[in-house]
């Protein structure tokens, strides 16, 4: 329940700071609350998600230093349970669709590529994190300071509009940049999956070249996990 109400609460004070506070408009007319939730959606997965995979191993030692157990299937589960808050967020995402009337459409079912591309590029940094953490437990610690910060740099709240073209660039370079800008493509402004082709392509290198790293040092430093923990 607490996944749960963590985010809408957090959907709450965001509406009420940046759109009744502060009256920001995002470009094109759109609520703010509409165009903020289809970038807090993924990203709410995603930190949950990454969170709770990084201590997935250490708060497993049980399971893991007692008979064979796949301990890669750990961070499966723990990115799967991710899924609930997410369709519960979806739902919200629908109800506030309905009263800002805007319309659905058949870009609208896109979510399912990008919400596929998210558990990819999930599951590779989380068998990256949870395997370093048994080592290193400092880890949890670091990525709640970089998820902040990843957090902000990430055009969820504010638009990337408001950057000079010249320097957008550099925001791109986030591979995040992608989902949420996918996000936003399929719910408001309906826009093909290739329509930024250059950056999907940009994201599924990075996402395969991290999906292949975290699953190699997974399995590289799994049979040390039992005698650490």
């Amino acid at each position: 329940m607490w996944s749960i109400i963590h985010p809408l609460m957090m959907i709450l004070v965001y509406w009420f700071v940046f759109s009744v506070g502060f009256k920001v408009r995002p470009a094109g007319g759109m609520p703010f609350i509409v165009v903020f939730l289809c970038g807090l959606i993924p990203w709410a997965m995603f930190a949950e998600a990454l969170t709770t995979c990084t201590n997935a191993i250490s708060a497993n030692a049980n399971l893991v230093t007692k008979t064979v157990f796949p301990t890669e299937i750990l961070p499966v589960a723990y990115l799967l349970a991710s899924l609930i808050t997410h369709l519960i967020m979806l739902i919200v995402l629908i109800i506030v669709l309905l009263i800002n009337k805007i319309s659905f459409s058949f870009y609208n079912f896109q979510f399912l590529y990008y919400l596929f591309a998210l558990f990819i590029f999930s599951l590779g940094l989380g068998w990256l994190l949870s395997s370093i953490n048994v080592f290193c437990r400092d880890v949890g610690q670091a990525l709640v300071v970089v998820l902040n910060m990843w957090f902000w740099f990430t055009p969820i709240v504010w638009g990337i509009e408001i950057i000079p073209q010249k320097y957008q660039y550099i925001v791109k370079l986030n591979p995040f940049y992608y989902i949420v800008d996918g996000y936003k493509a399929s719910f408001i402004y309906h826009l093909p999956i290739w329509h930024n082709y250059r950056m999907g392509i940009y994201f599924w290198v990075m996402c395969i070249s991290l999906f292949i790293i975290g699953a190699l040092t997974f399995r590289k430093l799994k049979p040390e996990f039992a005698e650490v923990l």
